[in-house]
């Protein structure tokens, strides 16, 4: 069983003891196994999106680069590249797993603007966008955003507790934050 810890420092040096899952850009992971940890790393404009059952302990992540499908076909490589449609792929893969929706949470990070200074503020905030669109589509499919860590201009990793629902995200400036 996968203790929390109380460090990022501690996490990063589980060993043998505990399962981490790590969601890489555009993908999705859900699982029934409260003794997971679902983690993402490096995010910028990218947002996470954790969204958990307390009772079932069914969690999963999504690692979301971009706001919007524009209809266009999913990937099954990259069903969370998008975040219209990730979100609810999610969705649908945690009901699949026994979560049920009236239950269902959600935390997210992310969503940084990471061309400060680079070009006009507004033009390619996709930082900005993403988290818009994010929390959008979560209102769409009724699961409240109970915690989020979103926008400034550093990156972040998150880690995110299936058993608890607990996630920290660590900025890019070594700051821990709990959600």
């Amino acid at each position: 069983m996968l203790a929390e810890c109380t460090t990022i420092d501690s996490m990063i040096s589980l060993g043998g003891h505990g399962a981490v899952m790590v969601v890489g850009l555009g993908e999705v992971q859900v699982t029934r196994d409260p003794d997971v940890v679902l983690a993402s790393f490096g995010l910028g404009s990218c947002v996470v999106v954790c969204v958990f059952d307390p009772l079932t302990h069914v969690g999963g992540m999504t690692h979301v680069v971009l706001p919007s499908s524009g209809n266009r076909p999913v990937s099954s490589t990259y069903p969370g590249k998008y975040a219209d449609s990730g979100t609810t792929h999610l969705v649908r893969w945690l009901e699949g797993q026994g979560a049920v929706r009236s239950r269902m949470m959600a935390k997210i990070a992310g969503g940084a603007a990471v061309t400060r200074g680079t070009m006009p503020e507004n033009l390619f905030d996709v930082g900005n966008k993403n988290v818009l669109a994010v929390q959008t589509a979560l209102e769409r499919e009724a699961i409240p955003v109970v915690a989020y860590d979103t926008g400034g201009h550093h990156g972040r990793s998150v880690w995110f507790w299936v058993r608890s629902g607990k996630v920290m995200v660590r900025t890019a400036k070594n700051v821990t934050i709990q959600l």
